[in-house]
């Protein structure tokens, strides 16, 4: 054994181990659940798995594809679920640091780039990203990766072809997988052509070896980018991202700075000021800022002695890479820049350690008793306790957070683990968000490829039935069932959460369909497009007073789903809008109701549907009885569905309902 050759390498395996022992302790615990954001991209995952092969997915408005795609490769491995999605960036996290070991001991010294790394290993921003399913987790490591083949380029020992041609190659592949990552990325590959700028200003015979293998470089990634962006032009729905620099850029190029300064400063405060860090609760303590108060001073000192020190490539090439990787934080501020100044993360967390060693030089210059032992000890104590604060901060501070919980949609994971308990096969699931990208997403990784027949609603206004059974309901605290529905829902259990949770409880219900016969059977049945048929109608208030809110019970059953509008984009479903009106004496509406709780994307034949109309009354309503009508629109387009008489023919696009008076 090379005894040597182990001991240069223990301690960066020891920091890895930690770096590791980080991310996966409570890994399904914490966060709490899943957003919907890392909720899409398993579902992207296992769309692939099940042959949906895209350059770009439509979810979460508008993702690169090469986080799904690993993601897949992990669920085919270790199964569909939260782990092999959290596994991921849990992974890459631990790469980015050791790839960032590896550039910087050769930019800068092995004391410097093993600082960084535990740094970087026990902080809180690089714990949270490694934990969290996104696709900007795995922007760090691919970053690092093509900095350290950009090094090799530029400090080739000599300038044969063919010994270029594996760092070239290296370096090209790895800008292009960060295009294929994350849209800060589209920016962060300008750090390469401004530092071979820098080479021709004040390094002209580095510059000269180095810029036809790195613009070849670049050539390859812009290249292998190319079929993703074509896919993206030829369809423009998919990315809908860009949107969010609008407001600054526009400003700007009307003559107003202010707007972009005030954004900038608060994205650069946010590393160093309380108050200014990301206030996105799901990814921060929100005002957290990336450094405590110890290692704002080192992250400062290292910042200023590189711009001391910037007529020697490595301390420039860090300080363009820390402002570089932060453009788009510097042009939308603060605010969930924990993501977006991802590509800038190993630069970050190496200021502080140039920092640190950079006044420890100078002390230990101008004070001979101060040991390089004792600079060692003071590092460890300062990175015990910036670690100490870190872990607190993010597993019990952040961790354990009513809000946080309420983010990461805890109480949807509970009712999930009861019904999977319970051996539930149909099921209808009740909530704020029952929209096809977001509590459905969720339900649908926790799931994983056991997922029993459900269907989406919000109880406070809406009751399904899948195809017109009984079934299983659970509904949490948020969406308490409408007092109409009440003969409906029999046995109740609720299962409580802890009392501090903004959703502290759920309830399962057993769907009784006993009351629906006379209902459906009754009457005369208004259709729909051949798409849903409404079945029964009534006031659960006769007469309303003026200023009060009159409600409408409207029965509907589904019988051919793919008939109840265009399927838009980018989601490719149905997004029908129920309205009711009531009209006054010249037949104009004058009070109305626009919404649909039980949500088009998720009928299927067969389906019974109740819903609430709660229509608010006019405070100078006049007396009288008043004619009301209902009927369903396309939201996307505002298209109404036609009525069909029995025909088939389109007799109108809406259908009257029983007056209300007013007294």
């Amino acid at each position: 054994m090379n005894f040597g050759r182990v001991k240069k390498w223990w301690p960066i395996l020891l920091i890895l181990l930690l770096a590791l022992a980080l991310r996966l302790a409570f890994l399904v615990d914490i966060p709490p659940g899943l957003t919907h954001d890392e909720a899409n991209h398993g579902r992207e995952a296992m769309g692939i798995l099940d042959g949906i092969l895209l350059f770009y997915f439509p979810l979460n408005y508008g993702s690169e594809p090469f986080y799904s795609y690993t993601v897949a490769a992990f669920m085919r491995l270790l199964g569909e679920g939260v782990v092999a999605l959290r596994l991921v960036n849990v992974i890459f996290g631990v790469l980015a640091i050791w790839a960032a070991w590896l550039w910087s001991k050769r930019a800068f010294d092995n004391r410097t780039a093993l600082l960084a790394a535990v740094l970087t290993a026990v902080s809180f921003w690089p714990l949270a990203t490694s934990r969290e399913a996104l696709r900007a987790g795995m922007l760090p490591f691919f970053m690092a990766a093509a900095v350290w083949f950009f090094w090799k380029i530029i400090y080739a020992e000599d300038n044969f072809s063919h010994r270029l041609a594996w760092p070239t190659i290296g370096f090209g592949v790895s800008v292009a997988i960060t295009l294929h990552i994350y849209l800060a990325a589209r920016t962060a590959w300008l750090l390469f052509p401004l530092f071979l700028v820098y080479l021709f200003l004040w390094h002209r015979p580095v510059f000269h070896r180095a810029w036809k293998p790195t613009l070849a470089g670049l050539t390859l990634g812009w290249l292998l980018a190319t079929p993703m962006f074509l896919y993206v032009r030829a369809h423009p729905y998919v990315l809908t991202r860009l949107d969010m620099l609008d407001g600054p850029l526009q400003a700007l190029r009307s003559g107003q700075i202010a707007p972009l300064l005030q954004n900038a400063s608060s994205a650069l405060l946010a590393f160093i000021w309380p108050g200014y860090g990301d206030q996105f609760l799901a990814y921060n303590i929100p005002g957290r800022p990336v450094f405590a108060a110890v290692t704002a001073v080192f992250f400062i000192a290292g910042s200023l002695i590189s711009l001391f020190r910037w007529k020697r490539p490595s301390y420039a090439f860090v300080l363009l890479w820390f402002g570089v990787g932060i453009i788009p934080s510097l042009i939308t501020g603060a605010t969930a820049n924990t993501t977006r100044n991802l590509a800038a993360l190993p630069a970050v967390f190496l200021l502080p350690a140039i920092g640190f060693w950079g006044l420890g030089d100078w002390l230990a210059a101008r004070f001979p008793r101060i040991k390089p032992a004792w600079l060692a000890a003071a590092a460890a104590v300062w990175l015990l306790i910036a670690g100490s604060i870190a872990a607190r901060d993010y597993f019990l501070r952040w961790g354990q957070a009513a809000e946080v919980r309420d983010a990461y949609q805890h109480t949807l994971v509970e009712e999930v683990a009861w019904l999977r308990e319970s051996g539930a096969t149909a099921v209808l699931m009740s909530s704020v968000y029952p929209g096809p990208a977001h509590d459905p997403s969720i339900s649908k990784v926790l799931w994983g490829s056991n997922q029993p027949d459900e269907r989406w609603g919000d109880a406070r206004y809406a009751l399904i039935f899948p195809n017109g059974q009984s079934v299983t309901a659970v509904i949490p605290a948020a969406t308490p069932p409408h007092p109409a529905f009440t003969p409906f829902l029999q046995e109740p259990e609720t299962i409580h959460l802890r009392p501090d949770d903004l959703n502290p409880f759920f309830t399962v219900y057993q769907l009784d369909n006993s009351g629906l016969a006379d209902w459906l059977a009754g009457g005369t049945a208004v259709n729909f497009n051949d798409a849903v048929t409404l079945k029964h109608a009534q006031w659960l208030d006769t007469a309303v007073s003026p200023g009060g809110t009159a409600q409408l019970l409207t029965v509907w059953q589904v019988t051919d789903p793919e008939r109840a509008g265009p399927r838009v984009p980018p989601l490719f479903t149905t997004d029908l809008v129920m309205f009711t009106q009531l009209l006054d004496e010249n037949g104009r509406p004058f009070a109305q109701r626009d919404s649909l709780e039980a949500p088009s994307w998720d009928w299927q034949t067969g389906d019974v549907i109740l819903q609430i109309h709660p229509v608010p009354i006019p405070t100078d309503a006049a007396p009288g009885s008043y004619p009301a009508i209902v009927g369903l629109y396309d939201r996307a387009s505002g298209e109404r569905l036609p009525v069909l008489d029995g025909d088939g023919q389109a007799v109108g696009t809406y259908t009257a309902v029983p007056a209300l008076t007013i007294p």
